[in-house]
């Protein structure tokens, strides 16, 4: 009898919270977490895009850094234990429990396994282009033209030199040796040209450049002669040229890149705030202290999330940026008012709630770990691009930054 009790598993479900549940209290919070959550994300770009406001660039190398430790916190602090602890919750079916108990881990890693391989084909379909600094513009690197050897002086030319030594000193040795082609007969002096009372030295020159134009053209006509009628040509389609906000020029390439970075770091996000505004909604014992750790949780990441989209080169009088603002800062809420409507069925602690809680998690702390880490870190503080642009002093100014993100997330992670 004891055996078989203890192999029985427990019942998913929670017996419901005591208390009554107060609709205008979870209201009102709603609204406050949509204010917190536009205010994070929106701030940065305000303040990018409103010169009245003229805030200066040290408040965005800060909240850039910041945001990046706060991503990272969210990855590590908040998602990763959660979808361990959901998905391994003793009433779920034995897959979870005893067959694989790593799930939650495999989850992750294939996730960032997705991610990675998008990345993969974006830089094999754009190029290896960086993050092009504040306005996504890669400056030209300058050209190294190589300088064609001089002749190299043979005995007999030497000799001859030597023999006229006051001639070497006042004329070039190119002309010297130019006067002395034109005497033995330069072999482009075959060329039906017409008599000029210019230097011999200058005619020699001129008697090349129309030999070796003549020698090109007729290169030119023999290969597009030789050349089958059905090959095909590429064309080369110019980008058409994109200014940004600032009037700075933008690669198209690197901004499709960090359009497309910004975008797959947001869907990380997005994805488990809808769990997030649902848990505040359902609870009702220690709600007040739910939602202020859930407050400033919405208001750090809409900042780390902000502080990218305003350094993405969007065109001048693009929606997009507004538009990642406010999906950031309607998921939660939306989250909340599917929480007020099903506050009386839905159950987190149902074997339905552990599991899709548990998965969605899992997906979103592996693309956030893969971006966070990835292209915001490595790329803020080891890639080419930031040796060029930052001093080791601000290195260690960004660093600060980063770990009092990472620092403050995780003290609201012990609450939320």
């Amino acid at each position: 009898m004891s055996d078989s009790s203890a192999d029985v598993k427990p019942q998913c479900g929670g017996d419901g919270e005591a208390g009554e549940y107060d609709l205008a209290l979870h209201t009102i919070g709603l609204f406050l977490v949509m204010g917190a959550s536009i205010f994070g994300a929106g701030f940065p770009l305000a303040a990018k895009k409103i010169s009245w406001l003229k805030v200066p660039e040290k408040v965005f190398f800060a909240c850039k850094h910041f945001g990046t430790g706060v991503l990272i916190a969210t990855a590590f602090v908040h998602l990763l234990p959660t979808a361990w602890l959901n998905l391994s919750n003793p009433c779920l079916p034995d897959i979870f429990i005893k067959d694989y108990p790593p799930l939650p881990g495999v989850i992750m890693m294939a996730s960032l396994f997705i991610l990675f391989c998008i990345e993969m084909w974006m830089n094999n379909k754009m190029g290896g282009h960086s993050h092009g600094g504040a306005t996504g513009f890669e400056q030209p690197k300058p050209v190294m033209v190589p300088v064609p050897p001089r002749h190299q002086r043979t005995d007999t030319q030497d000799s001859t030199d030597s023999s006229d030594s006051t001639d070497s000193d006042s004329i070039p040795y190119e002309k010297t040796m130019a006067q002395q082609m034109y005497e033995q007969g330069y072999p482009g002096a075959e060329l039906d040209l017409p008599a000029s009372e210019m230097p011999p030295w200058f005619v020699v020159f001129y008697e090349q450049y129309v030999r070796q134009r003549l020698e090109l053209v007729n290169m030119i006509k023999a290969s597009s002669t030789i050349q089958p009628e059905d090959s095909k040509q590429e064309v080369v389609v110019a980008e058409k040229p994109m200014w940004d906000e600032e009037g700075q020029p933008v690669d198209p390439l690197v901004y499709k890149k960090m359009s497309m970075d910004i975008t797959l770091l947001e869907g990380g996000i997005l994805f488990h705030s809808v769990f997030v505004g649902m848990t505040v909604s359902i609870t009702i014992e220690g709600f007040v202290i739910l939602l202020v750790a859930i407050l400033f949780h919405q208001m750090f990441e809409g900042l780390g999330l902000g502080s990218r989209i305003a350094a993405v080169p969007y065109p001048k009088g693009s929606y997009r940026p507004w538009l990642l603002v406010f999906a950031f800062g309607t998921t939660a809420p939306l989250g909340q008012a599917i929480g007020l409507i099903a506050h009386n069925s839905y159950d987190p602690n149902s074997a339905f709630g552990l599991i899709i809680v548990g998965i969605f998690n899992s997906i979103s702390s592996g693309l956030l770990i893969y971006a966070a880490l990835v292209d915001l870190l490595a790329e803020d503080f080891l890639s080419e691009e930031s040796r060029e642009t930052m001093t080791m002093k601000q290195k260690k100014i960004a660093f600060c930054w980063l770990l009092l993100g990472a620092a403050g997330m995780s003290i609201v992670g012990a609450f939320a």
